[in-house]
This record gives C-alpha cells, structure tokens and sequence, in this order.
C-alpha cells in the first residue's frame, strides 16, 4: 500500500508543522498505529518519541517474536496508518532503521515529508435481520479450533462482533490494537469476502443477562470488491428495516 501521489491538493499535508502536529496528537492519543509494506506485511505500534526539530521519529513496535519489523525495514517501503476519530491519516517512513530499546525495538526514522489527510464518512451501521448471518470465520490456530463469530451490527467502516463471557481466548486470537488478516466474514450463504480486522474495544452488551460481550472492530484495507459488496448488504439491510417498520 503506497501513499496516493495523485490524491486531491486538499488530502495533502506538505507543511512540516502541520505534519508534526498530527503525529503529536496521535503520540498524545497514544494512538494505534498501522505499518504496512511488501509483501503483505504489517504490524501495529505506538508512536513513543517525537523530535520535530531534531527530524526523528521513534515508534515502539514492542515483541515482535516473527521478525515482521525486519522484514518491514528489509522490503524498503513502509506506509503508515492511523485513525484521530473520524480521520485517517496515512504517510511514508522513509529511511527507517530498527533500534533496540528496554520495552522491546524500536523504529527510528525521520519525520515524513508529506502526508495524507482524508475525513472518513460517517459510517451508518445496521443490526443484522437474522442470527446466523453475517458472521467472520476465524481459522484453527494453536491448537484452537475454527470459530464462527456472529456480527451484532455492521457498517461499511467497521463491525462488532459478539463474544462468549469467557472471551480470553477469543480475545488472544483477536487482540485490541493489533491487525489480523487472514479472516472471513460470511454476509450470508453465497457471499464470503476476506478480510482483516483491527479491534479496539471490547464492552458488555448492552441489556444481555448472559454476560456477552461485544469487540468492536474496523476492517484493514478492504479491497474495491469487497467495499462493493458491503455497500450492498448494508444498503439492503437498511430498505429492508425500513419496508418492516412501514408494515407494522
């Protein structure tokens, strides 16, 4: 994933303190922080220092036992990801070098020169009509069994997905802040699109006397048809919602 080079002047960040204004919010935030590079390489990570005037930039990447930020620095190319509310911003890290530090390595690298500004559209969520679909297939891992997930409510930005009350293991295998690819999500018997997702939090739902919970999570990347076919499925969800309230 490279930064759009022909993206609108009004998506482009050019000057420096502007540049470092956002990335200051998102260190305050300690926002999540998504890197990506070839070949299909990602990982998240935290920004932990921030010198505008010395131009460096240190993010804390923290254990990383599959080698995935070498790889990252080895492949040359790295885009960066993040999200302040209802903004993403997106950027190149050029000239990255991994430093070893006490809470685990670190990437240093100086602050980027450009960077991308788009404001997500508010993403209308629907509540699935039915109880078994959509859902998201979580493969066998480590021993684990494949699981299916069932969707609670879904948007084209993102979805929530209903956990048992003893959601630990669920949660190894789907961890808060970090990306997981490799998952399915299953809108209904003949559409499956593949897909990765970021969780961010995990909460009770809301009025359930089982103690379920539900993680809310916003998908990584959706490819074009994938995004098509979301579209649909929340478009149609929502007239259908409607055509039921006109016939009660």
């Amino acid at each position: 994933m490279t930064a759009p080079e022909a993206a609108p002047e009004e998506f482009r960040v050019a000057a420096s303190a502007e540049i470092a204004a956002y990335l200051q919010q998102l260190q305050r935030e300690n926002a999540t922080v998504l890197l990506n590079g070839p070949p299909g390489h990602s990982l998240t990570c935290r920004i932990a220092a921030l010198d505008a005037a010395a131009d460096v930039l240190g993010l804390e990447l923290g254990l990383d036992p599959e080698g995935v930020s070498q790889a990252l620095v080895a492949g040359g190319e790295i885009t960066a990801v993040a999200y302040l509310g209802t903004i993403k911003l997106q950027f190149e890290l050029d000239g990255a070098v991994l430093v070893s530090g006490e809470q685990g390595a670190v990437l240093r690298s100086p602050l980027p020169q450009r960077l991308y500004r788009f404001q997500r559209r508010q993403a209308f969520r629907v509540q699935p009509a039915g109880s078994l679909y959509p859902r998201v297939a979580l493969p066998g891992s480590g021993g684990q069994p494949a699981r299916a997930l069932r969707v609670l409510d879904i948007s084209i930005g993102g979805l929530a997905l209903a956990l048992p009350p003893d959601a630990e293991p669920l949660l190894a295998r789907l961890p808060i802040g970090q990306a997981t690819p490799g998952l399915v999500l299953e809108l209904d018997r003949m559409t499956s699109l593949g897909i990765a997702l970021l969780p961010h939090h995990a909460s009770p739902v809301a009025g359930d006397a089982d103690g379920l919970l539900q993680l809310g999570c916003a998908f990584v990347d959706l490819d074009a048809a994938a995004s098509r076919a979301l579209q649909i499925y929340v478009d149609q969800t929502q007239k259908r919602r409607r055509l039921l309230k006109l016939d009660t």
